[in-house]
């Protein structure tokens, strides 16, 4: 009887070692990334033109004219994205005024984070940092209410007006 269970137990031995052997190779690859979305053609290039404004218009360093409401639409996002924004562009002295590169003194050009699109005033933007814009509904767009507006430095002289800003988002 011994030698029956030492024949069984070496004949199991056999079979589990032929379960082991390694046939086949399987690879896995794939890819997992951020939810985005693409910013609407309307959108990518825009000029906002702020119009004509007097210097006598501007009452103190600080003084704003000609707000001019304006969107950034962004399309195909993933519901649920959370979105943050970067407004790049080179500063004046204040960090929510774009710097002039035209021929006018002393004026730059601010942009403000509106509560609605349409609205004429806003929360000034901080050049060159992340802003929350918030989180993409179901219908898998969202849109930026922004205003731009002149902004008086100094004591200011005529001429013209010009800046440019480069948006950057991130999704998470």
């Amino acid at each position: 009887m011994n030698r029956l269970k030492i024949g069984l137990v070496a004949l199991g031995l056999t079979s589990a070692a032929s379960a082991f052997a390694a046939d086949a190779t399987l690879t896995f690859t794939g890819t997992i990334i951020l939810p985005t979305c693409t910013v609407d053609s309307s959108s990518v290039n825009q000029t906002i033109a702020l119009g004509t404004a007097r210097t006598t218009d501007f009452t103190a360093v600080g003084s704003t004219q000609n707000p001019k409401p304006f969107n950034i639409n962004l399309t195909n996002c993933a519901a649920n994205t959370n979105v943050a924004m970067t407004v790049n562009g080179t500063a004046g002295t204040v960090q929510s005024v774009l710097a002039n590169t035209g021929t006018a003194a002393q004026v730059g050009v601010q942009l403000l984070k509106a509560v609605n699109a349409g609205d004429t005033t806003g929360t000034p933007i901080t050049l060159n940092a992340s802003l929350n814009i918030g989180t993409v509904d179901a219908t898998n767009a969202l849109t930026i209410p922004m205003v731009a507006q002149f902004y008086r430095l100094g004591t200011m002289t005529g001429g013209t007006v010009s800046s440019t800003a480069t948006v950057n988002f991130a999704y998470n």
